[in-house]
């Protein structure tokens, strides 16, 4: 396989993980937001995706400072709104994009990680996908479940026969 096009494959699968996050945001009421899952730290739906992001924002922070120079920062205990989220994220995913694209490169390296770019990004979905379990469990424990078009094909199906 040429390098290119396993670097799309990669750049492909974060691409997926980000699509998956906004469609479950898209699926998630004002009221749901505000959700808090039984016996958590106190985190509501919001928050979570606030903490979500703010990793995001803290690796590429750390990795290159000006990838964050235009990313929105939220206080601690902020709950973001929809669009709040939904812009923060669109925007981490695109400073995510660039920087995984120069490490595959080899412009650039990752730090840490083993200074392996496709492990950081693995822990970055593997991290995104433990919350989002999260969020769907304080939907549904607040009585708020999903759509089935959601909770079946959209957080699980495009990984496997969805979009490339």
């Amino acid at each position: 396989m040429k390098d290119d096009k396993l670097i799309q494959q990669i750049l492909n699968a974060w691409q997926v993980n980000e699509r998956t996050n906004a469609t479950l945001l898209k699926a998630i009421s004002v009221s749901g937001l505000k959700a808090v899952p039984y016996g958590s730290r106190g985190r509501n739906v919001s928050q979570v995706f606030s903490h979500m992001y703010k990793v995001r924002f803290a690796w590429l922070r750390y990795n290159d400072g000006n990838l964050v120079n235009d990313l929105p920062m939220f206080p601690r205990a902020a709950a973001p709104t929809k669009f709040q989220l939904k812009n923060a994220l669109s925007l981490s995913d695109q400073a995510v994009r660039i920087l995984l694209l120069q490490c595959l490169n080899g412009e650039r390296s990752i730090k840490m990680f083993k200074r392996n770019p496709v492990r950081w990004m693995s822990y970055l979905i593997s991290h995104e996908s433990h919350h989002r379990g999260q969020i769907a469990l304080a939907l549904k424990q607040n009585g708020m479940r999903l759509p089935p078009d959601v909770a079946l094909r959209g957080l699980w199906q495009e990984w496997y026969s969805g979009r490339p």
